[in-house]
């Protein structure tokens, strides 16, 4: 394909981006210039580049989205019933039965309704000026540059028909505006997933009840508010001892949390149960490193009576357990083996926000989640009110075609702002996550771990973000003819 071919391909699948633009009445638009990133022609960012690659150094957030099922929905208030136990015998002849035809003790079911809320989620792209889209400075401004890397994708929470245009983000710039939109909601719901505080607003919307807050002991009816103590989860405080220390140990504690969960599990009859350990990538890389030894060891010396107690441990073959849980990405705790899912939307505290810390200290919490129960029944999964479901809907078809248009099955919802020649995008989700089986689910605390380096961070408000560079390269437009 000739390079002509390659600008007017390009070009054309920028105009479909925001063909329906065209058919909308104009709008009101930021201030009628642009203000998103110029990519070719004078300023453009990839104006100067001589190379046909360009390499992404932009660290991608991860998280348990990844592995959460996500389904759509219409229903605001869902309501989910559990039923709590069932209460000792009451009435009748208290004192003793001694005939058939008395009255004798009964007893009663008891429910709780737990319930969920979506959230919204908001974000806009910058303006586009349309006259401006088509612009390079000359032919040696090349527009067949292709990305190397990914800058979407890790989470399952990115918008997947905009993932679709990444490749095209260093020669389309609306393409590269609406992947940008989509990084920063992936970002906001990667955190959102755990840290989220239903009702709490900040600049992307509403928040919804992320899973740190479900997985919680205080659970109550949705009606009545009458606490349900039997579906509460196993909730521990390791107190900020390091997870590597000898003060409380970790297999002790994580042994415990899943033989209890796994206790209610069998003897509620909701066996089988996948289950996955959720942890930061920072502390599962200080956890693998003395998981083998303390739990091929643990209390083994402190069972045998007199001063004689001794454990003999083989490094190597620590080692080679210790590198199978890295690789495989996997735990063995009370025998049995689980997945490991590294999150970086999980809260993690430092000195900075925590006095319990010192520089080089970090804590977070280890949680134990239920991805499905009796085999296939969905556990912990994500909703989305479904914008598809909407497009039958009467009063939008009374705009006759003027509507905006949805992605993704309907879990992202697109507007178009036009101003003569200026347009923007607005980008919409309302999502929530459910957890159906919160007495399945645990977690311990401030876990304190010393990593030698903390990694690089995905959140633009972390001190371990880095970024660097330009978004306008300011090129010099200085140029002499006879006329100027």
């Amino acid at each position: 394909m000739s390079e002509n071919e390659q600008l007017v391909n390009a070009l054309k699948e920028q105009n479909e981006l925001f063909a329906r633009a065209l058919d909308l009445k104009e709008d009101k638009a930021a201030d009628g210039a642009q203000t998103a990133n110029q990519l070719h022609g004078f300023d453009g960012l990839f104006s100067n580049t001589s190379e046909q690659v360009v390499v992404t150094a932009h660290i991608r957030p991860m998280g348990v989205s990844s592995v959460l099922p996500m389904f759509g929905t219409v229903d605001e208030g869902p309501i989910f019933s559990t039923i709590t136990g069932f209460t000792d015998t009451d009435g009748g002849d208290q004192d003793t039965i001694t005939g058939a035809c008395q009255d004798a003790s009964s007893a009663f079911m008891k429910a709780c309704d737990l319930t969920a809320r979506f959230g919204l989620m908001r974000v806009d792209t910058n303006e586009v000026e349309f006259d401006k889209t088509m612009l390079r400075i000359n032919r040696g401004d090349f527009l067949d540059l292709r990305l190397a890397g990914q800058v979407l994708g890790l989470t399952n929470l990115q918008p997947r028909g905009v993932e679709n245009l990444t490749p095209q983000i260093l020669n389309v710039i609306t393409a590269a505006e609406m992947v940008t939109a989509g990084i920063a909601s992936e970002r906001q719901l990667n955190d959102q997933i755990w840290q989220g505080t239903y009702g709490t607003q900040d600049k992307y919307g509403t928040q919804f009840a992320g899973l740190d807050s479900q997985i919680a002991t205080g659970h109550v009816d949705q009606s009545t508010n009458t606490t349900c103590t039997a579906i509460d989860s196993d909730v521990k405080d390791f107190a900020y001892d390091d997870v590597t220390g000898t003060g409380r140990s970790i297999v002790e504690y994580m042994s415990m949390l899943e033989w209890y969960l796994y206790f209610n599990a069998r003897r509620s009859g909701l066996l089988p149960v996948t289950w996955a350990w959720v942890l930061r990538p920072e502390l599962w890389q200080v956890l693998t490193e003395i998981w083998p030894c303390q739990y091929n060891t643990n209390k083994c010396a402190t069972s045998v009576i007199g001063d004689a107690s001794r454990v003999v441990i083989d490094g190597r073959e620590n080692i080679a357990q210790r590198d199978s849980m890295r690789s495989g990405m996997s735990i063995e705790v009370n025998g049995r083996r689980y997945s490991v899912v590294e999150d970086d939307g999980i809260y993690e505290s430092n000195n900075i926000n925590d006095a319990n810390l010192a520089a080089g200290e970090y804590a977070s919490s280890i949680y134990f989640v239920p991805l499905t129960v009796l085999g296939n029944m969905r556990a912990t999964y994500r909703e989305y009110l479904d914008y598809n479901s909407g497009m039958a809907n009467a009063n939008v078809q009374l705009l006759r075609g003027m509507q905006d248009f949805w992605t993704d099955d309907g879990i992202y919802s697109w507007a178009i702002e036009q101003m003569k020649w200026c347009y923007k995008l607005a980008l919409k989700t309302e999502q929530r996550v459910i957890l159906r089986t919160p007495q399945l689910a645990g977690k311990i605390q401030n876990v304190k771990y010393v990593p030698l380096q903390h990694l690089r961070s995905s959140d633009p408000t972390s001190p371990y973000f880095a970024d660097g560079g330009v978004s306008l390269r300011n090129t010099d437009e200085t140029f002499y003819a006879v006329w100027n």
